[in-house]
């Protein structure tokens, strides 16, 4: 899923502003692949294991000092919406926890924050 522009991104309680982009990536964690003898192709294929990677790319226009830092967690909250309406507006969130935080330097300064989502009990979707 690719979120471009949101209106509105918290993240632990704290509003960021001048979000690009916000890109979900659902990745296979473990694999199960399963071949026979009567051929070269996989005949069974299982992924058990799914891990939520989340990235939030920031324009930033100003200085800063406050980012967040690997480990911390809490809850994220992205609001949605198809146009500059507020009709169908909804709001997307999750608990997560941050793997990296990466700033780039040139032209347009940048920065990655890099989360996992975690699942309330491990079966339900951790996006809510």
């Amino acid at each position: 899923m690719l979120i471009l522009n949101p209106p509105k991104l918290t993240l632990f309680g704290v509003r960021y502003e001048a979000i690009e982009s916000v890109a979900i990536d659902r990745l296979a964690h473990r694999e199960v692949i399963e071949w026979c003898d009567a051929g070269p192709h996989a005949v069974f294929a299982d992924v058990p294991e799914i891990r939520t990677d989340i990235s939030i790319v920031q324009r930033l226009d100003t200085d800063t000092l406050d980012t967040p830092r690997p480990g911390d967690s809490g809850a994220l909250e992205i609001m949605l919406r198809p146009n500059s309406s507020d009709a169908a507006r909804r709001t997307l969130s999750a608990q997560v926890v941050v793997r990296s935080v990466r700033l780039s330097a040139g032209e347009k300064p940048k920065r990655t924050i890099s989360l996992v989502a975690l699942s309330p009990d491990g079966a339900t979707d951790p996006l809510a």
